[in-house]
């Protein structure tokens, strides 16, 4: 069986979390002397860190991550490989270090920030929370020594291009090892390449959201889900208990995206639903750089609007009732009443309707408008007649008059009819792309 005959060849990236927009507004009381003492101070301490995080990513730029073969004193998978043996006939020769607590430097360089690091006489002003920017200081390449047999057993991606005539399989074929390029996050690699390998051990039982969704697109990129489904039930599982999101925020689209490419209807439903509902027209904006299947959104954004318009047309179709000139209060005595009965009615409708902006109606994709907010609006119209305000006879030639001659109740049960049939998307209605 092959062993260890292909190489994954992927980027570490050394990153430094840039918070210069949250930096503590009291350097700004200080003196002008102090302020400068000050920030020397940071940006010594700042050059020095950085200048070891360099030489510590070009100390270790030959990484390579041995996945098969196993490592002979590793029961339980893969490890880093060893130093290289020492020099032949020695009484070293034999040995090798294999312990894996971190270098001295790293020690040395904790030691060196926690000595910086002074108490502060009074506790910051906290400012606005800003978006951080993720600064690269470095990057080296790991190299990932793995099986084919492996890779072609759990992903049918890697048996296509190792298994067929492409130029990796070819070169496999011929010279016994290929090294393959990938542009994937090494991380959520390393994840999925201990599960193919049988090193359940080093699989993390609880993922955030962020690492679920690189592992999501490793597993569809890869079409790997059979084999790691026990694994992602667990981390949904174990993320499901910290609560999925009540409303439309940054969490939705990429929960969607999880649960399509894991195979989790229910959960797809409901994200899609609160997509639905809660969204505003620009929803493709949120999608960024996620893989994200195009008929997915297409189908939130066209429920979306078919919704919104539904809603809009329901109270429209009334004005346009009222405006036509025929007498509609049946209720009234007389001919005036129900005339002042039917222009209060009207009145009501295109002032509140331009109110909460759909007088005139507007039009497709609606911006701004969120379907959810829209028909609490059109709920909270508040209709008036004259029938129930005068002394006139309140009973029409169905019995007595219901409010506002049932316009209240009407649009109500519209509005419910609209939301049951805006009840999120079925997974099965969008199979994975093969």
């Amino acid at each position: 069986m092959p062993n260890g005959d292909v190489t994954l060849s992927l980027t570490r990236y050394v990153l430094k979390v840039d918070e210069n927009s949250s930096r503590n507004p009291t350097n700004v009381s200080k003196p002008l002397d102090q302020r400068a003492l000050h920030d020397d101070g940071n940006l010594e301490s700042a050059t020095d860190v950085e200048a070891e995080l360099e030489a510590l990513a070009a100390a270790d730029e030959e990484s390579v991550l041995f996945f098969a073969p196993d490592a002979p004193e590793i029961p339980d998978g893969p490890t880093s490989p060893p130093p290289p043996r020492a020099r032949w006939g020695s009484n070293a020769s034999s040995r090798r270090d294999r312990s894996e607590s971190p270098p001295a430097s790293f020690w040395g360089t904790l030691k060196r920030q926690t000595a910086r690091v002074a108490a502060p006489e009074r506790p910051p002003t906290p400012l606005p929370a800003k978006k951080r920017e993720r600064i690269i200081l470095s990057s080296h390449e790991v190299h990932c020594v793995v099986s084919s047999r492996h890779l072609m057993l759990a992903s049918r991606y890697f048996h296509t291009i190792l298994g067929g005539d492409f130029p990796q399989a070819m070169t496999l074929r011929t010279g016994g090892h290929v090294v393959i390029p990938l542009q994937d996050d090494l991380d959520s690699m390393i994840i999925l390449l201990n599960i193919i390998h049988g090193a359940g051990r080093k699989v993390p039982r609880q993922v955030s959201l962020d690492v679920l969704s690189k592992l999501a697109v490793l597993v569809s990129k890869f079409e790997m889900l059979p084999t790691v489904e026990f694994f992602s039930d667990t981390w949904i599982d174990n993320l499901q208990r910290g609560g999925l999101p009540k409303g439309y925020n940054e969490n939705v689209l990429p929960l969607v995206f999880v649960f399509w490419v894991f195979d989790r209807p229910d959960e797809f439903r409901d994200m899609t639903r609160l997509a639905q509902r809660e969204s505003t027209e620009k929803l493709e904006d949120d999608v960024g750089d996620m893989p994200m299947l195009h008929g997915i959104i297409d189908a939130i954004k066209r429920d979306r609007e078919f919704a919104i318009e539904t809603a809009i047309t329901v109270v429209q179709a009334l004005i346009d009732r009222y405006m036509a000139g025929q007498a509609i209060c049946d209720s009234a005595l007389d001919d005036e009443l129900r005339y002042a009965c039917d222009s209060m009615v009207l009145g009501c409708l295109m002032s509140s309707s331009r109110k909460i902006g759909i007088w005139p109606k507007p039009l497709a994709p609606f911006n701004g408008k969120k379907f959810r907010d829209l028909v609490k609006a059109i709920r909270s119209i508040r209709i008036l007649d004259v029938c129930n305000k005068t002394s006139s006879r309140r009973w029409n030639s169905h019995g007595p008059s219901p409010n506002c001659h049932g316009l209240e109740d009407s649009i109500e049960a519209s509005m419910e009819n609209i939301e049951a049939g805006l009840d999120g998307l079925k997974l099965e209605d969008y199979p994975k792309l093969r």
